[in-house]
């Protein structure tokens, strides 16, 4: 029961730290990308701990959330980069924020809502 919930709250705080480490002025950015860096490893381990259970679910879906959400920290990271050296365009910064609440859309699509909502 931990896992779900770590991974929930990990989710929020790496898309409010992706969200506020791209928007923000550049000089936070470094640890703005610290932070997701940390979250990235702490959903990886808590997802493939749940793979397992969400599997017979959909598994279509399921790799779709998997490859959206590498995609995710992809562009995060070259959001980050470009954002350090002042040369973010307006799609290094929205196409990461963008994937980051698709993935946790599809998270909640196929959990079912678990463990905000309770069945």
């Amino acid at each position: 029961m931990v896992w779900p919930w770590m991974h929930l709250v990990v989710g929020v705080v790496l898309i409010v730290a992706v969200a506020v480490g791209l928007l923000g002025p550049a000089k936070g950015t470094k640890i703005w990308a610290m932070i997701a860096r940390v979250c990235y490893i702490l959903i990886i381990l808590s997802g493939l701990l749940m793979i397992v259970h969400a599997w017979h679910r959909n598994p279509v879906l399921l790799v779709v959330k998997l490859i959206l959400a590498l995609a995710m920290i992809a562009f995060a990271e070259i959001g980050f980069a470009k954002k350090s050296k002042s040369a973010a365009t307006p799609m290094t910064i929205w196409v990461p924020i963008v994937l980051a609440v698709v993935v946790a859309v599809l998270g909640f699509v196929l959990t079912g809502g678990f463990p905000i909502i309770m069945k």
